[in-house]
Formats: C-alpha cells, structure tokens, sequence
C-alpha cells in the first residue's frame, strides 16, 4: 500500500516523525518542493532534511505538472503537510483513498489565506487544527477530525505554529490507521456556517504608528512574526524589524 507524504515545511517534516515511529504505517514515497520552485513556503525547511528519513524523495516545483509522476507511483493515499500550491482536480482522483490534508483553523471557520496570520490579526481567542479530504473547492472537503486550542493575547505566530504541529501529532496518530483502514470519520462542512479569510495585502508589514491603533499595531507584530517576514517601521529609507512585542500597563 503506497503512501505519499507531500510536505515542504517544518509542520510536515515534524509530523513525518511521529508517523516512522508507527511500525505498522510505511511512507512509501516524499514529494517536497526543489530549491527552484517559485513558491515562497515561509515556514519551509532545506530540502535535503527530507533524506534524513531514509525514504525516496522527489523533487518537484508544481505538482500540477507531475501527473505522470503521481500515476506511476500508484498512491492509495496522499498525505499533505504543508503545501501552498492548489491541486487540479484530476490530480485529486489519483489516489483512491484521495489527499488528506491540515488547515490551522477550526473548518468550516476561516478557509482561505494565511490563517495563522488572520486569526491573529482579527483577534482570535480559540482556533484549532482540522484534518480534512482535499476537494476541488479551497477548505470545503469532509472534515475527518478537528483540535483545538487557545490563542493567549500574548501568543505571536511563532506559539501558535508551535500549538498547531502538537495538534497536528495528535491529530495524525488518532486518524491515519482509521483512513487506511477506512474506517475513520468523514463530516460534511456545514457552509452555512463558513467564514473566509482574505488574502493580506502587499502592505501589511509596514506598521503605521500615525493612523493605526496600539492594538492593531501590537496584533500585526504578533501575527507577522517569525516564521513570517516581521512587521516593521519604516524611515529615511531604512527598515526595522519588529519580531516580539508586549502591551505595558499604563
């Protein structure tokens, strides 16, 4: 039984280890992003670690031009850990147990662009990890279960990072056996409830101590903070970075 572990960041590399550990799981195969791609994984790690696990590795830029790759390694299942690049739809139908992914918000809440990033931004209390089928819709596939966790007022994207690879461990020893075995839950999304992030926009890091609000400023440091590129200000043509920041009683 073939199983691919398509993966280009750390989240994946770190849930890769917790699934060798289980003696009755083999990864058959990794597909990870080459040096060359042009998609940007902000959280992504050197391409050679994936060797680290003694399991072949393809290296690729678009998994949307490795059809015949994918058909030729005959997966029952796709694991996906971490990957910005939509899938093709004929894509999805190779594998018959389908591509299983991860989306660090509590579907059907926050489908969309840069969860960690917008959940912060917009004040989170609560979020959560959901394990779900890919469909040919972005966040919209069966939920297959679901973790979830705090997000502290003094929490950066680095703590909530942290909180969604635990999760994701938890998430991936509970549920993979089941999804071979197919026994495993499948919930449809109730859209009725659904809410999208949108995409930040290209200006999101400058912070504006002129116009935008202590909070606002205080929760862009937060949210943009490693793995992410930092907010910063902006002067004379120079930048800082702002990495970690506190809110001081007055």
């Amino acid at each position: 039984m073939n199983i691919i572990w398509l993966s280009a960041n750390r989240f994946g590399y770190e849930l890769l280890k917790e699934v060798v550990k289980l003696d009755d799981i083999k990864i058959s195969s990794i597909i990870t992003l080459s040096s060359n791609s042009k998609t940007i994984m902000y959280d992504g790690i050197e391409d050679k670690k994936w060797y680290d696990f003694g399991i072949k590795v393809f290296k690729i830029d678009d998994i949307n031009n490795e059809k015949n790759l994918i058909q030729n390694l005959s997966p029952y299942l796709i694991v996906v850990c971490g990957w910005r690049q939509l899938i093709r739809e004929d894509i999805l139908r190779i594998p018959e147990a389908g591509f299983i992914a991860f989306h660090p918000t509590l579907l059907p809440i926050g489908r969309g662009s840069a969860p960690i990033i917008n959940s912060i931004l917009q004040g989170f209390k609560e979020s959560g990890l959901t394990m779900f089928y890919l469909s040919d819709k972005i966040d919209e596939g069966d939920i297959i279960g679901q973790v979830k966790f705090k997000i502290k007022k003094t929490d950066h994207a680095s703590e909530v990072y942290q909180k969604i690879i635990d999760s994701g461990k938890i998430l991936i020893k509970k549920y993979l056996r089941l999804i071979i075995q197919n026994t495993n839950p499948r919930i449809p999304q109730n859209d009725s409830k659904a809410t999208y992030f949108k995409k930040p926009g290209l200006d999101i890091n400058k912070l504006d101590f002129e116009n935008e609000s202590i909070d606002k400023i205080y929760n862009k440091i937060r949210a943009l903070s490693k793995p992410y590129n930092g907010a910063y200000i902006e002067k004379e043509g120079k930048k800082l970075i702002i990495w970690r920041a506190e809110l001081l009683k007055d």
